[in-house]
């Protein structure tokens, strides 16, 4: 199981973002989806554990033009997520990501969208806050949904041909765009565990 914000990947290859503007609306609706999506947590049983050890992949879709250029890329975040005893749990990650971007953007009514290639390179931290839930299929009969945003500090290189506004408003995104995901958890005893989520590209490890 899982669910998802509209992640930059996406909104890339969707080529929808061409000025700041733009960009503001696609944060500013990813963090009230992040607010009103949060459901309320379920209470922690003793079976879970009181940490775990979290990997995230992206298992975003790669693509290459007839040109060479590439579109794609890949995303880590891993770290510890702790519990707080009230049925949620909070941690702090490491995140690196490689975004590659060769495509058309904007472009006014009756105009040919401007094309052009980018790279994002980027690393820091992003806060983490899991909310509990029940879930039957799950080994334990718990879920977590996770939801993450940049810490303060996190970097990001944008290089390439596209428009500086452009590599300005995709900066802008991915400083600052809450993201998710939900997966089951493992009770205390069981060893690792993979898991690739149905609904958005990621591949979970939990320990």
């Amino acid at each position: 199981m899982s669910f998802w914000f509209p992640g930059i990947a996406t909104v890339l290859t969707l080529g929808s973002l061409a000025t700041s503007a733009l960009a503001q609306r696609a944060v500013t609706r990813s963090a009230s989806l992040a607010r009103t999506d949060a459901p309320a947590p379920t209470p922690t049983p003793p079976t879970l554990k009181a940490a775990y050890r979290v990997q995230l992949t992206g298992t975003w879709p790669q693509e290459t033009t007839a040109g060479g250029c590439r579109n794609g890329g890949e995303e880590t975040l891993e770290g510890m997520l702790s519990g707080n005893g009230d049925g949620r749990y909070t941690g702090t990650f490491t995140r690196r990501t490689e975004i590659l971007f060769c495509g058309g953007h904007g472009g006014r009514a009756g105009a040919d969208a401007a094309s052009c290639a980018l790279t994002l390179k980027g690393r820091g931290s992003v806060d983490v806050t899991g909310v509990v839930l029940g879930d039957e299929i799950s080994p334990s009969g718990r879920a977590v949904r996770l939801t993450w945003t940049p810490a303060p500090g996190q970097e990001a290189d944008v290089s390439g041909t596209c428009a500086s506004a452009f590599k300005d408003a995709v900066r802008a995104l991915y400083l600052s765009i809450p993201h998710g995901a939900e997966f089951a958890l493992t009770s205390i005893g069981a060893g690792p565990r993979t898991e690739r989520l149905e609904n958005y590209a990621w591949q979970v490890t939990l320990e």
